[in-house]
């Protein structure tokens, strides 16, 4: 999954939805223990939903299906595709209209900033500056994060390409993310609930 399911799924609770994108900042165990116990819950989560989404069995039949070199590069391209499928069906899947949802997001992580690692805080900043919430299923918007994971990728690899991969396999990519995500948010809300459970005892 991608920043702005990360972001859906964690809806309704701020160290969580802080968690939702502090997933792809903080590693380890350690780096874990040093956060607020809210945040951490929220990077716990975000692993949870990237292992419960990489193990799906429709995305590892999808991916495997694929020939080379998109069989390699299939997940991280798919995981910034399903924002878009997600964009394109927030009004039954998003917790808010769209532009709300986007101005409090981008009011969260401006509130935290301070406390935020420097490359989430110019993530966010960039985030805001190009109104990326609301723009997942804009083809310029696509095309500059492709190009943004192409060149933080050290090897010669098709990411720069990824709206071929939308192109040519644009129905059945839409079919598995709707298969998938329903399954997601049911997982999201009975972690959340073990953990209110947990938390109340």
């Amino acid at each position: 999954m991608n920043h702005l399911a990360h972001l859906a799924l964690a809806d309704g609770d701020d160290g969580l939805r802080l968690g939702a994108l502090l997933g792809d900042y903080v590693k380890g165990q350690d780096a874990l223990a040093r956060l607020p116990s809210t945040w951490s819950r929220g990077v716990r989560l975000h692993r949870k939903i990237d292992a419960w989404s990489d193990h799906h069995p429709a995305v590892r039949t999808f991916l495997a299906s694929l020939q080379p070199p998109w069989r390699r590069y299939g997940g991280v391209i798919t995981d910034v595709l399903f924002d878009c499928m997600l964009s394109r069906h927030w009004r039954r899947f998003g917790p808010a209209p769209l532009a709300s949802f986007a101005e409090s997001t981008d009011d969260l992580f401006f509130r935290y900033q301070q406390e935020l690692p420097q490359r989430l805080v110019r993530f966010a900043v960039w985030a805001r500056q190009n109104r990326l919430w609301e723009r997942y299923q804009d083809r310029a918007m696509l095309e500059q994060i492709f190009a943004g994971l192409a060149r933080r990728h050290a090897r010669k690899s098709p990411l720069a390409s990824g709206l071929d991969l939308l192109d040519h396999h644009e129905a059945e990519i839409e079919r598995l993310f709707l298969t998938m995500f329903p399954d997601l948010q049911v997982r999201v809300h009975d972690w959340r609930q073990a953990q209110s459970s947990m938390s109340s005892m």
